[in-house]
């Protein structure tokens, strides 16, 4: 897949995931009982996924390199982590503050990114990025840094720092088929939730959440998770980065039209700010022709 290639569905995945804390905050599970549920869903679709492209066998099991199960590893250890922090925020504080914490992921991601040698930031970059903080800000409702909410707020800047570290490995493990690295991811990760099922309340389970589990499995975790491997791989961090602002303005709509969250007029103009900064950095790296990874030394 070219980085041309990877745009459209990085942008298609951001909204995917945009609808996640507020399905997260409307379903009864807790955390573990929730992580588990859609691991176990997106899972067994990508083995099927793996057993039909005969990726899967015995004999191509026993052959697998190091580095094939490192990368697996890794990547579920990382995104299980992830899950994990951004669950408990939001049901610590709320939907907005969940999606507000793991915002944060793309400035973890530019400064990973940048400190290891993944990507190349000019000036244009660094103002685009900017832009993207002043939105968030403004994005940011009206609430008090106190008991629940700055709890929560902490525990989502947290894993948006644990979610940067996945485009890294993938990128440092690119030459592993992309497919076994999102089958891996899923596979680790419910191995570290099954590790909290004694914590798992199994009693909140709603009939009526059904709908939304299956689409907080199959359609946010195994398609948009699935995507978001695959773009990760083959674009730059800073792209990603960037990419990553637009979850923010597209969360918190959705939270005002499903939960009744409500928006200011100073939100919208942070959206606009965001979808600016956006705009200026993907020109900018198309430009420069730097929407590729430097993979020369990581893959």
């Amino acid at each position: 897949m070219s980085p041309q290639q990877a745009l459209p569905r990085a942008l298609l995945a951001t909204f995917i995931f945009a609808s996640t804390p507020s399905c997260v905050r409307a379903v009864g599970l807790d955390t573990f009982s929730l992580g588990i549920v859609r691991l176990c869903m997106a899972s067994l679709a990508m083995t099927l996924v793996l057993v039909v492209q005969r990726k899967l066998t015995v004999a191509k099991l026993r052959r697998w390199s190091p580095a094939t199960w490192r990368a697996m590893a890794f990547a579920g250890l990382a995104f299980g982590l992830h899950w994990i922090l951004f669950f408990l925020s939001i049901k610590i504080a709320s939907a907005t503050v969940g999606a507000i914490g793991f915002s944060t992921y793309g400035l973890h991601l530019i400064v990973l990114g940048w400190l290891f040698g993944y990507s190349r930031v000019t000036s244009i970059d660094l103002l685009g990025l900017a832009l993207a903080l002043v939105g968030t800000l403004l994005l940011v409702p009206e609430f008090s840094l106190q008991n629940q909410t700055t709890l929560g707020l902490a525990i989502g800047t947290l894993s948006g720092l644990a979610a940067a570290c996945l485009p890294l490995i993938h990128q440092r493990y690119a030459t592993v088929d992309v497919h076994l690295r999102t089958w891996g991811q899923f596979l680790f990760a419910l191995l570290l939730f099954l590790c909290f099922w004694p914590f798992a309340h199994w009693e909140t389970f709603d009939p009526d959440d059904l709908l939304l589990l299956l689409y907080l499995g199959l359609g946010i975790t195994w398609i948009g998770h699935g995507l978001w491997v695959q773009v990760s791989s083959v674009l730059s961090t800073t792209t990603i980065s960037i990419l990553s602002y637009l979850y923010l303005p597209a969360s918190l709509i959705i939270c005002h039209l499903a939960l009744g969250e409500r928006l200011s007029g100073r939100m919208w103009i942070g959206t606009v700010l965001v979808l600016s900064a956006n705009s200026l950095v993907l020109w900018n790296q198309a430009r420069t022709r730097s929407l590729e990874p430097d993979l020369a030394e990581h893959g």
